[in-house]
């Protein structure tokens, strides 16, 4: 991983200097720290020579991860077999060694956390009026892809203006789905339109509609056998769990990943809650 210390050096007078190096460091993983403050090194202490602050997250970060271990490469400015804590930082390059090396699973669940939408098997749209949330969900994230605000005036103050703000909203919300929904993916199982009072129908009719007069039968056809319309109380982004939990949606969804795992973490909180006896706690290793 490359990261930054600060070495410092003495001259033939006596003086010293410091300064800071990027360094390509190796180290063997001992222990894995996570921690929410985004200091440096909270759980690991350094030994030898070296400097936590090496790569260490700038301040104004919430969320941190800091690996530890013993160097096992040489390096000018770090001993061999010296301890280290690395932060793990957005943008800045690491690669990741096993020594029995990576299996298929393993590599796919990467790949589709690097690629956004990669494995997505729901898009769903959550919406307002001028308001809308575009989403894709997979088996472990759900990826918001992109967020818009069109101002309509209100209809009482002017039919006309309303209507064409009502227009304008539906247009970019069109141009915005066609973008960020891959509603030509075989991989794609549903597409949920939801939201209060009628906007869902409103949005639907409309990109069915614009759809056909573009010529786009692809999109109209995924609309027919893919799109589900379904009430929610809010127009934001956290009524996804109201959308699931619906009875139309949850039966069409039922063989999708992300339900399956959900549906196994259900029957464990209700073990957990009304069948105390079946519960055993055992270590992780044993698993």
């Amino acid at each position: 991983m490359v990261c930054r210390r600060r070495v410092q050096t003495v001259s033939s007078t006596g003086s010293t200097e410091s300064h800071r190096v990027r360094l390509n460091l190796t180290i063997q993983v001992s222990k894995v720290d996570f921690s929410f403050s985004g200091g440096s090194g909270t759980g690991a202490s350094n030994q030898g020579n070296t400097d936590a602050d090496a790569g260490s997250t700038s301040s104004s970060s919430l969320t941190a991860l800091h690996i530890s271990g013993r160097v096992v490469s040489e390096n000018p400015h770090v001993k061999m077999g010296a301890f280290h804590t690395l932060d793990i930082e957005s943008n800045r390059d690491i690669r990741i060694e096993k020594a029995d090396g990576w299996d298929s699973i393993a590599l796919s669940r990467i790949e589709e956390a690097i690629v956004p939408g990669r494995g997505a098997e729901v898009g769903a749209i959550v919406c307002g009026e001028g308001v809308a949330a575009f989403c894709l969900l997979s088996q472990h994230l759900t990826l918001v892809t992109h967020r818009m605000s069109v101002s309509i005036p209100r209809k009482s103050a002017s039919s006309a203006q309303h209507d064409k703000g009502l227009q304008k909203f539906y247009a970019a919300l069109y141009d915005s789905f066609v973008r960020h929904i891959p509603y030509a993916n075989a991989g794609l199982r549903a597409i949920i339109i939801a939201s209060p009072g009628w906007v869902r129908d409103a949005v639907y009719d409309y990109i069915f509609t614009e759809a056909g007069k573009r010529g786009e039968k692809v999109l109209q056809r995924a609309l027919k056998e893919k799109c589900f319309r379904v009430h929610v109380n809010s127009p934001h982004v956290h009524s996804l769990v109201e959308v699931l939990k619906s009875v139309e949606v949850s039966s069409q969804l039922k063989e999708t990943k992300f339900a399956r795992e959900g549906m196994v973490l259900d029957r464990h909180v209700f073990s957990l809650t009304f069948g105390n006896d079946l519960i055993f706690i055992i270590p992780y290793q044993l698993l």
